[in-house]
């Protein structure tokens, strides 16, 4: 189960790549499940895909501070 999941990570990071913005957010999701079950099997996980889960956070929480009114 562990190589499955490694090999779905490197599809990920491939798709993620020639991915557009809309398809981005469905592999971004694909790729938090992927990084989850990784790390609850003990299995550490690449820093591309943490980067990417970070900046997508980072990228949620300034979203919402572009939308206060002042």
């Amino acid at each position: 189960m562990t190589n499955e999941l490694k090999k779905r990570l490197a599809e990920l990071e491939a798709e993620l790549v020639t991915s557009t913005p809309a398809q981005r957010e469905e592999l971004m999701a694909h790729l938090e499940e992927v990084v989850t079950a990784l790390e609850d099997k003990g299995v550490e996980t690449p820093q591309w895909a943490k980067s990417r889960l970070n900046d997508r956070i980072d990228e949620d929480v300034e979203d919402q501070f572009d939308n206060m009114p002042l």
